[in-house]
């Protein structure tokens, strides 16, 4: 079918924030509706306007409309100038729908679906879809604060600082200041399974309470994993084997956000920012804990997703993968009348396009993936680029070689001592980041996954480099200075 001429029209002569990760239409859509969605809750003009996703062999590559982001976190910033205690009134606002969503995940795992008749199982599945969309209509706020005003804050504080002799100088105070003062969801599961690895013998009932608590540590916009607990106790035996000082790892991870507030009460005690600057660096510690706690929901939503969609599945006898590339809107056309068909999906598993805008919805595929692509993009090259610069989150130098990392399949390639560059990085990228000597991104602000996880494990990170997946190569030797925010091509691989 031929591109409507409103996605036309949103489409194009406009910059994007590209963002890539595994992803199906599924579990991406929702999001959309959320993000477009108007509502007395959301700030007026912090909605999106339009949302495009690309997808392509369990790849997302979602852009977000710069003139969204840059307008949604002007709106927020400003309204800062006036109200110093705007996150926590934003977050109190999202509260009863956030435990809403919570009660109902908690709940799931009693619900017997095959013994479900159908219009009970239909409900259930909008009923699913209604509270994670209301769940997550914030996300347009936290999106385009924490993308919108990465430079702006550090603009203001460089500013306000009256200038630094060093320029790694300076990246510490934006280090410390930016750092979060709340566990991740992520950390916390950790500690609690380090706590249960320093107990000897590891208890075989906390353990199976563990795995009920975090089975879901490994999903993503794609798949849904159920970690077994044999899996955790491959984890634990791993710890315990590699000789290294549990205690003191678990300690470390539970004393960081202390430590972070301490520092950052120093470094403002010491210097006196001006009130607007110190609430906007309270909005961006709020955000970064709603934007973890989002993560988190969402992992628990690919669990619901994967189970629901799963017996609708095997009732129509639909591949349950297929499913994944269905519409919201679209799930009860197809449980009630086999609409769209599995030949219909099969061609978006191939590869689409999903254009979501207040409103409206399109899919694209085939030759109109294309279409759609040249109203968006110009061609660029690269080629003649030998470094990059961006903003850093995290000090320090390495030198290592390249591993472009575009979908959480490719982890496993990179080997310690790697510089890994991706578009962004996300929680299920956590074991190669581990092993990485250092982090570049395209994408990313100050609350994003890359600049925390490095900050925490210490090691150097440069976000917001726009190109550098398109100026590196596999195996390229390269300088990651993050005291400065460049990264040096050394030599190329042959």
């Amino acid at each position: 079918m031929p591109i409507p001429a409103i996605v036309q029209k949103k489409v194009k002569g406009t910059t994007w924030y590209h963002q890539r990760f595994d992803g199906a239409p599924l579990y991406m859509v929702p999001v959309c509706e959320a993000e477009v969605m108007r509502e007395a809750r959301k700030p007026a003009g912090t909605e999106a306007d339009v949302r495009v996703g690309f997808f392509t062999d369990g790849k997302a590559d979602w852009y977000l409309d710069m003139r969204d982001v840059r307008r949604g976190a002007r709106i927020v910033v400003e309204r800062a100038k006036h109200d110093a205690s705007i996150s926590t009134k934003l977050l109190r606002a999202w509260r009863d729908d956030e435990h809403a969503f919570q009660k109902f995940f908690d709940n799931f795992s009693k619900v017997r679906l095959k013994m479900l008749s159908d219009s009970k199982l239909l409900s259930l599945a909008e009923r699913w879809h209604t509270l994670f969309v209301r769940r997550v209509t914030s996300s347009a706020i936290i999106d385009h604060f924490a993308l919108g005003t990465d430079m702006l804050i550090a603009k203001m504080l460089r500013a306000e600082l009256g200038g630094t002799d060093k320029e790694s100088d300076f990246t510490k105070i934006f280090s410390t200041v930016t750092a979060p003062a709340h566990q991740s969801f992520i950390n916390k599961a950790e500690m609690e399974l380090l706590k249960i690895a320093i107990k000897l013998p590891s208890s075989s009932k906390q353990l199976a309470k563990y795995q009920q608590r975090y089975f879901w540590l490994h999903n993503n916009y794609f798949r849904a994993q159920e970690l077994s607990k044999k899996f955790f106790q491959r984890e634990i035996e791993r710890w315990q084997n590699s000789g290294a000082n549990l205690l003191a790892k678990y300690k470390q991870l539970r004393d960081m956000p202390a430590n972070n507030v301490r520092k950052k009460i120093q470094l403002l005690k010491k210097h006196k920012l001006s009130r607007h600057l110190r609430t906007l660096l309270k909005i961006s510690e709020d955000f970064t804990w709603w934007q973890d706690e989002r993560k988190r929901s969402t992992f628990l939503n690919i669990h619901l997703g994967s189970k629901i969609l799963g017996e609708m599945a095997r009732r129509r006898k639909y591949n349950p993968e297929l499913m994944k590339y269905l519409m919201p809107f679209e799930i009860k056309l197809m449980f009630l009348k086999g609409s769209p068909s599995v030949e219909d999906l099969r061609k978006r598993q191939r590869g689409c396009v999903m254009v979501v805008w207040r409103g409206g919805y399109c899919v694209a595929i085939g030759r109109d993936i294309d279409r759609l692509r040249h109203l968006m993009f110009t061609a660029k090259t690269r080629d003649a680029v030998r470094d990059v610069r961006g903003l850093s989150a995290s000090v320090g130098k390495a030198v290592g070689r390249v591993k472009i990392v575009g979908s959480v399949k490719e982890i496993n390639k990179v080997n310690k001592g790697d510089i890994l560059v991706a578009v962004m990085t996300r929680p299920d990228y956590i074991i190669g980041i581990k092993k990485a000597a250092a982090i570049v991104t395209n994408e990313g602000g100050i609350t994003c996954h890359a600049a925390i996880v490095s900050r925490e494990l210490g090691i150097p990170c440069i976000i917001g480099t726009k190109i550098a997946t398109e100026v590196f190569k596999d195996g390229d030797l390269v300088e990651v200075n993050a005291n400065h925010g460049v990264v040096k091509k050394i030599s190329v691989h042959k």
